[in-house]
Order: structure tokens, then sequence, then C-alpha cells
């Protein structure tokens, strides 16, 4: 069947903060689900940073050209042999992560680190082959994250699909497929927020306000969002943040030495677009004794060091603080998703709040540039 899907086909950008309209949108042809497989027509798709570090090189694929696009809503159109999960007609999301539910950490509770993660950046499915092939040029087509769904629709492994009620607006079950889950378990899972607790967030995107709704659903007091950009504080301050501060205006470590009459925080988290070493270490420097910095946001490949910025890194050790990564926010997509969508139905996780702007798929470097210009929470193309 044919389809409209978007690619891109060069990750090489002279400057990553700009898009350069490098993403294409092409008609392709797009094969039937194999056996494990499920055909998904696509109602929304999430705009993810995640997305642009393939297109950047940040995060480069081993397959170019490369589908991209991870974070969708949608309807099962056709399901192979071995599907039992999920049936024609269902509403699903998908999960950037494969979740097999058999390996160790599947059996563990850990489906956000099941082996099949070893699958995301390589290109074809899992077995090797493509389901997208560029009518133009007569190349295969890589999927980012065996997913690639901005498109009108899609072919993908069934352990990246999730089941939800059906009465869920598109453009906000989307969201829980990747940057709410992550953002909101970064703080509701990976860090141990206690009531009364002061927190710091770096960067106030669509991570970034789902990690400000985990920290205060987790008790959080004081919650401090760092961002340079105006229109992303007032968001934030409209969504849960009691303090904000333009790193370019104020020394982000003075703030919370005064909030917290010189304790320093609890926890920080790294949301921005683009970590750096400096951020790394300004993030670590914020929090006190055995507080915790929790690390979400990708830094580029070259970055090999944390910068402490002339506060020595001897805190870590004798204050004990700890450094912790997370992918999908430290919880299973299968459990995370649901959950996340019964909290918006209760009213306490305000997701249509997220949604600054919606795009057609043709408008998708739009999207992408309204993204890294920071004129967005989170958009969403609809195919």
């Amino acid at each position: 069947m044919k389809v409209e899907t978007a690619f891109v086909t060069d990750p090489e950008l002279e400057d990553r903060y700009e898009s350069h309209g490098n993403v294409a949108v092409e008609e392709v042809e797009l094969d039937e689900p194999k056996d494990h497989e499920v055909l998904i027509d696509i109602e929304a798709c999430g705009v993810c940073h995640s997305d642009w570090h393939v297109a950047s090189g940040d995060a480069p694929m081993r397959h170019y050209p490369a589908a991209i696009g991870h974070e969708a809503a949608g309807t099962v159109e056709q399901v192979g042999d071995a599907v039992t999960h999920v049936e024609e007609g269902d509403s699903i999301v998908t999960s950037y992560i494969p979740c097999c539910g058999k390996c160790e950490p599947c059996s563990q509770g850990y489906q956000e680190l099941c082996v099949r993660g070893q699958y995301l950046e390589k290109g074809p499915m899992m077995d090797g082959t493509f389901r997208y092939h560029r009518q133009e040029t007569d190349e295969d087509i890589g999927q980012f994250v065996l997913l690639g769904v901005f498109s009108e629709k899609a072919v993908v492994h069934k352990d990246s699909v999730v089941p939800v009620m059906d009465h869920y607006p598109a453009e906000a079950a989307c969201l829980t497929g990747c940057g709410v889950a992550t953002g909101f378990g970064a703080a509701a899972n990976r860090a141990d927020i206690d009531a009364g607790a002061t927190t710091v967030h770096f960067g106030f995107g669509g991570v970034g306000a789902s990690a400000v709704q985990g920290a205060k659903i987790s008790g959080a007091d004081d919650i401090i969002v760092v961002e340079p950009k105006d229109q992303r504080r007032e968001w934030a301050e409209e969504m849960g943040a009691t303090r904000t501060v333009d790193p370019a205006e104020e020394d982000v470590l003075e703030v919370v030495d005064d909030i917290t009459w010189g304790q320093m925080a609890d926890h920080s988290f790294i949301t921005v677009d683009v970590t750096s070493a400096e951020t790394i270490g300004t993030a670590l420097n914020t929090v006190g004794g055995r507080g915790e910095t929790v690390m979400v946001a990708v830094a580029p490949g070259e970055t090999d060091t944390i910068d402490f910025q002339g506060h020595g890194a001897g805190s870590v050790l004798g204050m004990e603080k700890e450094l912790k990564g997370t992918i999908y926010g430290g919880w299973s997509p299968n459990y995370a998703i649901p959950n996340l969508l019964r909290m918006y139905d209760n009213g306490t996780l305000p997701l249509d709040d997220f949604v600054s702007k919606t795009y057609d798929l043709d408008g998708i470097n739009d999207a992408f540039d309204d993204m890294l210009k920071g004129n967005i929470i989170r958009g969403v193309v609809k195919p």
C-alpha cells in the first residue's frame, strides 16, 4: 500500500538547533504486517526531541533513510497471525520500548530495559527486513525505535503496541507513549521525592513539563524551573512551578541557596533539549547532602565529562550525592501508559495543556522549528 511518511535522509547538520527543513515527506510503499506485527492507522503523533536527535546526528541511526516519529496514538487496522493482545478496531498507543515480557528485565518488572532495546537504532524490523520502501530511489527506509510513525499508517511489532480505552482524544493519548511517561516517571519513579521536597528542573519542554507534574504529584513543595525562554517560563508557572529562573539573568545556585536557607535542593532533573557537561555539573551543584540528580536529556556523543563549574567533584563523595540515568521514566510502558491516562481521566494530569499546537504531516519541519525555538511545550502531528 502507499502512504505518506516523514523520514530523514541525511543527519548531518551545521547547527543541531535548526532544522533546515531536512525531514522529507513522500509517498512510500508500506508492506503488509507479518505474523508478529500490527498495521495501525495513525491519528496523532507527538513531536519529540528524540526524533530530532536522529535528524541532527546527536543519536544517529545505523541505517538511513530513517522514518521518524515514535509517540503515536491510533487504531488497529490489521494484525498478524501471532498477535493476540489487540484486534482490528482497537485503540492503541505506541511504546518506543518494545517489551517482550519474558527476558530478565521484563520478568523483574523493568520492561523499559527489555533486551529488545538492542533493535532500536538499527533501522530494520527485528527480522532484519524493512516495511517502508522509497519508490523514487528504490531504497529501504528504516524505522526509528522500530516505529517511524510520522505517517498515515505504519506496520510495527506487536510488542510496541499498548491497547487503551477508546474514549481518549488521540492528541492527549499519544503523549503518554514517550514524553509524559519519561518526564513524569523521572520524578515519580527514579527520584525518591518526600513531601515538602525542593526540586530543580533544567528545561521546560514536553518532558520537563511532565517532570514538574511528577514532582508536584509526588509531594514536592518548592519546584524551581530553570528555562531561558520567556514563554516557557510563563507556562512553567501556570503548570506548577513555584519559582522560575532565567539563567542569563540570575545565578541558579544563588536562587536555590536562598530558597532552601543554604541546604540546597533535594532533587534536580535535566530535561533540556540537549544537555552538556556544564548543565550536568550545575544540576549536581544545586542539590545538597544525599541529593540526587536525574539525567533525562540526551547528551551529544562527544560529551564525556562533567563540568562542576569550579565547585569540585568532591561534593559528590563528601555529601553522598547521586547521579541517576533514566529511560522511559523508570517504569514499564504497559503499566505507565494506561496509568497516566487514568490520571488524565481523573483530572490530575492535564495532558491537554501540554499540546501547544497541531500540524499536518506536511508541516513536520515547521513543528520541529517551533520545538527548537521553544515556541511550544509539545506539538502534535495529525497525518
